[in-house]
Parts: C-alpha cells; structure tokens; sequence
C-alpha cells in the first residue's frame, strides 16, 4: 500500500482485544474494509483508549470510501449531511467538558464522513483534555494523510511528540510544517529547541565525553 499507514504488527496490544486488532490488521491488509471496521469497532468497545484501534477504524473507513466509486459524489453528500448531527452534538459535549461521550458521538460523525479534518481536531483535543496524549496523536496523524497542506496538524503534532520526547517524530512534524508554511516562525524556533535539548540530553547521556 502506498498511503503511509504502518501495518506492522503492535506487540503491545492488551489480550483482551489483541484477537480483533490482529485480524482488523490483517482484514485492512485484505482491503477487506467493512469487516475491519467491525473489528476495530469491537475492540474499542472493550477498551476505548486504544490508540491504535481508533486510528485503523478511521484509516479502514477512509480507505472504503477513497475505493469505493461514486462518480457524481451523491453518496459522499449524503454522508456529508448525515454527520452534521452528531458533528454538532459531539462539539457541543466537549465544550461541556464530556469528552468521552464527545467522542463516541464524533466517532459517529467519522463513520459517516471519514474525510472531515475538524472532526479528527476535536477529537484529539477531547483525548488530550483526558490525558490520551498518544491516543491524540494517533487520531491526528490521520489529517495530513487527508490534507497534506494542513499546517496546524503538523505542527500540533511537532507539539505533541516533542511532549512525549520524541524528538525526531517532532523534527520531521516540524519540517514538515515548514515545507507547507515556509514563514512559520514557531515552527522554526522549534527545530532550535529541539536540536538544542537533543544535544543536552545526549551530553547527559555521555558524561564521559566530556571530561
């Protein structure tokens, strides 16, 4: 596949939804979409905070749709419209602070219009709000697949992984953001920061070469 998605197995999925993530992974690889999304479905049922379960749910329904042909987008509208109610409702419980419930709703709205960015936004902003920094990510790495051109993806996602020090994940976000939005004056500042703080902590990491 040539669409950027890591479809290398993850050793670190709980036993409890390992079995539907391994066969949602290989159903993906099948381009078997429909049945992936009811496997990625079941194992967030089980464990909502599966990072890796929600970003292949939305990839295999971005997937569907990309391949699924409807030469006068008729489907694609009604898609459209049919997820402006749960859009809605998701937005509006998360401004209330019911991130979880936001999120089940906006999962809704994903289901029926994978391409919407805005709805990917919000709901890495709700796990964020939870503490799912890296379910956060996993969400948001969907945007610049869709828009390459989406400069605040990259750069929040340059933000999130330097957060949890990821260093060259946040290097690359931020290069990135800077080939799209070349006068990105945060952006910039933040490569400096980041070749800075790789330096100190690699000088922490060999004291002896100091000496």
């Amino acid at each position: 596949m040539s669409n950027g998605a890591d479809l290398t197995q993850n050793d670190n999925i709980p036993k409890e939804v390992k079995d539907y993530y391994e066969k949602g992974i290989a159903a993906v690889k099948r381009e078997n979409y429909d049945y992936a999304v009811e496997l990625f479905g079941a194992a967030l049922a089980l464990k909502q905070d599966l990072a890796e379960a929600r970003y292949f749910l939305w990839f295999a329904l971005w997937e569907k749709q990309k391949k699924t042909p409807d030469p006068l987008k008729i489907r694609v509208i009604f898609s459209k419209i049919s997820a402006l109610f749960p859009t809605l409702k998701g937005f509006s419980l998360q401004k209330r602070g019911r991130n979880w419930e936001a999120i089940y709703q906006l999962e809704k709205a994903m289901k029926l219009d994978p391409c919407n960015t805005k709805t990917l936004s919000a709901m890495a902003e709700c796990l964020l709000s939870e503490g799912q920094t890296f379910n956060a990510i996993k969400i948001l790495e969907g945007i610049p697949m869709i828009d390459k051109k989406n400069y605040k993806a990259l750069e929040k996602l340059g933000q999130l992984y330097k957060s949890i020090d990821n260093y060259d994940k946040a290097r690359a976000y931020y290069e990135a953001t800077l080939r799209v939005n070349p006068n990105d004056i945060e952006a910039e500042r933040a490569i400096k920061d980041l070749d800075a703080l790789k330096t100190l902590k690699g000088s922490f990491a060999n004291p002896q070469q100091n000496q």
